[in-house]
């Protein structure tokens, strides 16, 4: 999920520094200044009296209050700002030999019990029903996140780690890697600049900062404006038990009616998807793709000038930093290395994908005519009558296919697939840790010598004030110095059946999306890296952070792959071969319609921070190259564009493709020796382990890729992947 809200390195490190910057240049000497306005005195827990400052152990949730969350992590963030503000002061001694250990391990020693407080207020943040939690996780999140980020404008430590820098010879892979991202996160956050344009770098972060967050505000003010209510019970009739009961203005009784079309994006895409009236699902789409655009001007909701405004910024930035563009700086945190690869990819991929998708929306027009649709096809249709084709052809049942899936089989089958690929054992020790959350296991992962790996909570079932999603978010990095080893949280939100009889069964994109999450994980857990910053997830390239989760989702195309995942709940045979090759080939419907959306969504991305043309110009031209529907005057998408105007994908938006090029790169290697060699696979998947699951960002992704590959990723694996 959200897993990835965390990850763009370029915007962490430009957007969230204004303070930080500003309190620099102005030499602010109140250090603590921020912290008083949260709490009167520093509070007096102790990791004896308080749980969230246990970072040794494995949390115990039930344990656990709002209280101690915010006591408990701001005391580590004011422990974590006055030592490292020591450590600061000792490294301008010109006296004193910076050395690798003088100048890292005082911050791994603070940064390890920091981190482990703030993921947890998070975690509890999100899966507690409980508001305080919310409540207490963003009074700490500015502190602490202030905290951390302190370092990368420091001076001090900047000409420290140079001075390290000067004999990297003498230090191993990981130890450079630490100074790598040390020199570049001072450099791009303006580190040595200096004078006016120290100044003017200060005021142009303040004004994005404002910018990006008036941006969302807007889209989210006209998306919760907008509320349409049906009386038909035909127009939602197909919708799942869940969406119609989201949408019903008595729950109670979901099938009464009226129901409440929203944009929320599963109720917006359910509609869109169901609704047979032509009229109402163009008034929803409309609203959806207007949202904040210009016809929002007289509300001042509006964002068209915004965008026009946050390109400019943005470019000053890369300006004043000395790149051509902000394209051009993203780069520098991508796998992709430079804009011209990145565009390579994007046209190698239209060119390929544009005739598939030509043919699908042709047929899909053939198929909606003979069905008596008299129009041709807009972008409000297509939804609707691709689930009526795709049901028609391949006629799955969602509830017939979840049948197959209880969730205890196919956990049990994920973890042999991990043993036989990975060499790794995966062992229930729920027993062994007293978290007082009812459903939620403990699992310990083993490697193939019985050596105790790493840790992971599953927390698997919805309930009153979680949220929703799936994700796996590390909850504690691998550190040598603290001789500690990583653990994650796995989060799904399945339905806890109502009948004690019938187990938990899965939808294909709920084990999907387990798949996903799970690689995300083992990327998290089964790091060799011994520093923190740079162990497990952390560090890695962010095109590249979703290779691991991709390339465990590409076996599930592979039909003995998923067929070892079922077992009918009451029979327990394994799905006939019949059903998992329509299965099959039901993922691939309408692949390269998909494709090509995301290729455009990409493209414009990377040519608004390239082009000085205006935007709407921009969005015609790219529409034109790669959409094969007209655009609508209605259209103004650009201005709800959240990814890349407000949150963490300016320029970067190409990244899930990107990883899915190197991902089916990767399972092209396990392909090539034939997936039922066993034998050979199993050597394939150890050479992956001790590579890009080992590795993480302690090594580039290009470098780790060649390690694995023995040569550089090709963009044309993937067209043989989905041919």
């Amino acid at each position: 999920m959200a897993a990835s809200m965390v990850r763009d390195r370029v915007c962490r490190c430009l957007l969230r520094q204004t303070k930080h910057l500003e309190h620099v240049f102005c030499q602010n000497s109140v250090r603590n200044a921020s912290y008083y306005v949260l709490l009167p005195e520093i509070p007096p827990d102790t990791a004896e009296t308080n749980a969230v400052m246990r970072f040794k152990e494995l949390p115990k949730f039930g344990f656990i209050t709002p209280k101690d969350v915010v006591l408990g992590a701001a005391k580590l963030a004011i422990e974590f700002e006055t030592k490292l503000g020591n450590h600061l002061e000792q490294l301008k001694d010109p006296q004193m030999e910076k050395t690798f250990e003088n100048v890292f391990n005082p911050i791994e020693e603070i940064s390890v019990p920091l981190n482990y407080a703030w993921r947890l207020a998070k975690h509890l943040s999100y899966i507690k029903g409980n508001e305080k939690f919310r409540e207490s996780f963003q009074r700490i999140h500015s502190q602490v996140d202030q905290a951390k980020n302190e370092r990368w404008i420091s001076e001090p430590l900047y000409n420290a780690v140079k001075e390290v820098n000067a004999d990297r010879s003498k230090l191993d892979c990981y130890q450079q890697q630490l100074l790598n991202l040390y020199l570049l996160e001072g450099h791009l956050n303006g580190i040595e600049i200096s004078g006016s344009s120290r100044k003017k770098f200060i005021d142009i972060l303040r004004k994005l900062t404002r910018e990006r967050n008036t941006f969302r505000s807007k889209v989210m003010v006209c998306q919760n404006m907008f509320s349409q209510w049906v009386t038909d019970y035909s127009f939602v009739k197909n919708m799942s038990p869940a969406i119609i009961s989201m949408m019903a203005a008595d729950k109670q009784q979901p099938k009464v009616g009226p129901w409440q079309v929203t944009l929320q994006s599963q109720v917006y895409q359910a509609f869109l998807e169901h609704c047979h009236n032509r009229t109402l699902r163009w008034n929803v789409w409309q609203a959806y793709n207007s949202r904040a655009g210009p016809k929002h001007q007289e509300r001042d909701l509006a964002n068209h000038k915004i965008i026009h405004e946050i390109r400019l910024l943005r470019q000053d930035i890369a300006d004043i930093l000395g790149y051509n563009s902000f394209a051009h700086m993203s780069m520098e945190t991508k796998m992709a290395g430079s804009v011209e690869n990145v565009l390579t990819m994007l046209e190698t991929y239209k060119n390929h994908f544009k005739p598939i998708a030509k043919e699908e929306l042709e047929e899909l027009q053939d198929f909606a005519v003979s069905e008596g649709f008299p129009h041709e096809l807009q972008c409000w249709d297509v939804p609707y009558w691709r689930r009526i084709h795709k049901n028609q052809y391949y006629g799955i049942n969602e509830s017939q296919i979840a049948q197959y899936f209880p969730l205890s089989h196919v956990l049990n089958s994920l973890f042999k697939f991990c043993e036989k690929l990975f060499g790794i054992i995966i062992k229930d020790e729920s027993d062994q840790n007293d978290n007082s959350l009812p459903d939620v296991k403990l699992f310990g992962v083993y490697d193939e010598k019985g050596e105790y790996r790493a840790s992971f909570f599953f927390d698997p079932y919805a309930h009153q004030g979680k949220m929703s999603g799936t994700w796996m978010e590390i909850g504690r990095e691998r550190s040598d110095l603290h001789d500690l080893k990583p653990f994650s949280y796995l989060v799904l939100n399945l339905h806890k059946p109502l009948v004690p009889s019938i187990p938990t069964l899965m939808t294909l994109q709920e084990v999907h999306m387990l798949f996903s999450e799970f690689g995300h994980g083992l990327q998290q857990m089964l790091t060799t890296v011994p520093y923190s910053e740079i162990a497990g997830q952390r560090n890695v390239e962010w095109d590249a952070l979703h290779v691991c989760s991709s390339f465990m989702t590409m076996w599930l195309s592979d039909a003995r792959t998923l067929k070892s995942l079922t077992s009918h709940y009451q029979t327990g045979e394994p799905m006939p071969d019949e059903m998992v090759d329509t299965l099959l080939k039901g993922q691939k419907h309408m692949i390269g319609f998909d494709m090509m959306r995301q290729l455009y969504l990409s493209a414009l991305d990377m040519e608004l921070y390239i082009s000085k043309e205006h935007w709407h110009d921009i969005m015609n031209r790219i529409w034109d190259e790669y959409m094969l529907l007209p655009l609508s005057d209605d259209d103004a998408h650009p201005c709800s564009f959240t990814h890349i105007f407000s949150d963490q994908h300016p320029a970067a938006y190409y990244s899930h493709k990107w990883s899915e090029m190197i991902a089916a790169d990767i399972f092209a290697a396990f392909e090539e020796v034939g997936l039922e060699q066993t034998e050979l696979v199993s050597a394939i998947g150890r050479r992956f382990r001790d590579t890009f699951l080992a590795l993480g960002g302690s090594i580039s992704a290009n470098k780790i890729f060649r390690m694995f590959r023995g040569r550089d990723p090709s963009p044309d694996v993937i067209k043989r992947i989905w041919k």
